[in-house]
């Protein structure tokens, strides 16, 4: 099933934000998208403008489109259709997708140079596996046996191999695991209690969860949609799995703080925004607080967590090739010394 990225929402709700300012009615903004962009986008965009020609709306086009939009962005539109407030959906959708991208790449950055070294150090000790037994063995001697169960040099190289393999394969599931909740809270009950990893990963949830609910609220959407949407925004299973509870005790009369106080599952600091901005009836724009200061938290916090991922990265390459180093020394030189002083009774 295609999907839009995150890239091609932020340029195609900033474009469709600057048709709409301009006075571009809706049926010829989605045409123009049909010539444009990838053979998917040109595909789904066709199919919007059919559907919006027969008498649809454009939030209605796009939950169609079998899954090319994703929920949040078509809630956010048909709230700012409801609420004749289209043109500022687009351009926070436009903004928030932005910020997206840009946060996801200084992310990816963070990490990019840690994952290259050890990278680095798994490439290196496999070539050294087969390359030292190659010569070893080309120069008649017998290659070293590093697992010590009598293989050859293809051999030992293919264990490692098997064992990098598996030890990835393991990682890539837990990680899906956990996204996708197949562990239910568990992990993230652990995760949460972890120095600085909890808090980022707290802090980058609950920041789309506040800018939703700034934006749901400003387009006019009702309190219990704008509950259900803020929680899935996260894209967290730890808040994911509260909305039936936020959702009915919202549903019974009762204000967003009460209900999320009530979960012990929110931190203070967005607590105390949610309660001033019901106090206030200025919810939206506490709520925009509250997410940029989450932002910045959790921004800071990644880059001390690239800093410390790096020498963790850097000493762990160290070990993995001063300790193979070291194997190979005591192998090479200090284990035949040994054989011949023994030989000669030392």
């Amino acid at each position: 099933m295609a999907k839009i990225s995150k890239t091609q929402m932020s340029k195609l709700f900033h474009r469709l934000a600057t048709g709409y300012r301009a006075g571009i009615d809706i049926l010829t903004l989605i045409k123009r998208e049909t010539v444009q962009g990838s053979p998917a986008h040109k595909l789904k965009t066709h199919e919007m403008h059919e559907l919006i020609g027969n008498g649809s709306t454009l939030a209605g086009a796009m939950r169609e489109v079998n899954g090319y939009f994703p929920p949040m962005a078509v809630a956010v539109v048909e709230a700012g259709e409801r609420g004749g407030r289209l043109e500022d959906s687009f351009a926070r959708l436009s903004e928030h997708y932005g910020n997206l991208v840009k946060f996801r790449n200084r992310f990816l950055q963070s990490i990019a140079w840690p994952l290259f070294e050890i990278g680095f150090a798994i490439v290196i000790l496999g070539l050294l596996i087969l390359v030292m037994g190659w010569i070893i063995e080309g120069n008649g001697g017998k290659a070293i046996d590093w697992f010590g169960m009598g293989l050859s040099v293809e051999g030992n190289f293919m264990l490692y191999c098997g064992v990098v393999l598996t030890v990835l394969t393991f990682v890539t599931f837990f990680v899906v695991g956990i996204l996708k909740g197949w562990f239910g809270l568990l992990p993230m009950r652990i995760a949460r209690r972890l120095p600085l990893i909890g808090p980022t990963i707290e802090a980058l949830a609950l920041s789309r969860f506040a800018w939703t609910l700034s934006v749901t609220q400003n387009a006019g959407m009702n309190p219990v949609d704008m509950a259900a949407l803020g929680l899935r925004s996260t894209e967290n299973y730890f808040y994911t799995q509260l909305e039936p509870e936020i959702c009915e005790g919202i549903q019974d009369g009762r204000t967003f703080f009460e209900v999320m106080r009530e979960t012990e599952s929110f931190p203070g600091d967005l607590l105390m925004h949610v309660d001033n901005g019901e106090l206030t009836g200025k919810l939206a724009e506490s709520m925009d607080r509250a997410c940029e200061e989450m932002t910045e938290k959790a921004q800071m916090n990644l880059k001390l967590i690239g800093t410390i991922g790096f020498v963790l990265m850097l000493m762990f390459t160290g070990l993995l090739i001063g300790g193979a180093v070291v194997y190979l020394y005591y192998t090479l030189v200090i284990a035949p010394i040994n054989n011949t002083l023994q030989e000669f009774g030392y």
